[in-house]
């Protein structure tokens, strides 16, 4: 595993909500996902998408694209990483694949977590009483280029955890989803209780539900450290996508957010939300303090 590049990418959405990962896309640490939210900002961290494990079938030849480990770093499967033709962190996480005529391209973008306001009237005084709304999610896009015609297979591994701790199948937990248009409503229960709605959502594509548990993914990282080091996710099914040379497709995760407010997703939605969260970061940089001048 030494020669895989384990350097690591972080975005963050302003609540505590964060996500991160590798550029060979193996997950080494327990605080690796696509969306750990804040769910009591900025508190409350809890992993709920893991990660799209991604598959891409061209000419009838199925190429898979993700990277794990198992067996206690003793297995490496798939091996995506050599599919991996570059990676580029600015302006937002961007991995392409390809091989020969064809390359896919997946950018991840994390919007700011504040989404508004709601104010309402109290008591005969008719005070005027505000309260912000949070919401934590992660869009993510796939570009596919080429001259045939591709099938996209994406399946989602999730977990209902604290980010400091590992999810496993043995415990009474169990995850119930609802399938609506173009997305799905997920909720774990554990031990009769029920744990915080999310939803994912994509602009196409066709949803199977296939719920499996996948056992024994490893983190090489949290060894090192003697911590706990093996993590068992879930997946509800998995989503295919028939895309043509220059397709697009965009999916969306997201909690705590109202059904009503943010808008259609679609192409131009995520080039907006990169836009604005360049935006934010040139205002953070505006405001540190200059460099030292170096002395010669």
């Amino acid at each position: 595993m030494n020669y895989l590049d384990r350097r690591e990418w972080l975005l963050t959405n302003g609540l505590g909500g964060f996500a991160c990962g590798t550029v060979c896309e193996a997950r080494t640490r327990t605080y690796h996902g696509w969306l750990i939210a804040a769910l009591d900002p900025p508190g409350r961290r809890t992993l709920l998408l893991s990660h799209l494990d991604a598959s891409l079938e061209v000419a009838g030849k199925p190429w898979a694209l993700s990277t794990n480990f198992w067996n206690e770093g003793k297995a490496i499967e798939p091996l995506g990483y050599q599919l991996l033709r570059s990676f580029d962190i600015d302006p937002v996480p961007t991995w392409t694949w390809g091989v020969g005529q064809w390359q896919l391209t997946r950018q991840l973008v994390m919007p700011d977590g504040l989404s508004g306001s709601c104010e309402w009237t109290v008591g005969k005084s008719q005070d005027s009483t505000q309260q912000l709304q949070f919401c934590n999610r992660i869009l993510i896009q796939y570009r596919y280029e080429g001259q045939d015609v591709a099938t996209l297979k994406l399946r989602p591994l999730i977990a209902d955890r604290d980010f400091h701790h590992q999810q496993f199948a043995d415990e009474t937990i169990q995850f119930s989803q609802l399938i609506g248009h173009n997305r799905i409503y997920l909720q774990a229960i554990r031990e009769g209780q029920p744990g915080i709605p999310w939803q994912l959502r994509w602009t196409a594509g066709d949803y199977q539900p296939q719920g499996v548990w996948y056992w024994n993914y490893y983190y090489p990282e949290e060894n090192q450290r003697g911590l706990g080091d093996r993590e068992d996710l879930y997946s509800p099914g998995y989503l295919t996508l028939i895309l043509q040379p220059g397709a697009t497709v965009t999916l969306e995760a997201k909690v705590g957010c109202p059904e009503t407010g943010l808008g259609e997703l679609s192409p131009q939605a995520f080039d907006q939300a990169i836009q604005q969260e360049q935006q934010r970061k040139n205002q953070l940089y505006e405001h540190l303090p200059p460099l030292p001048t170096p002395h010669s």
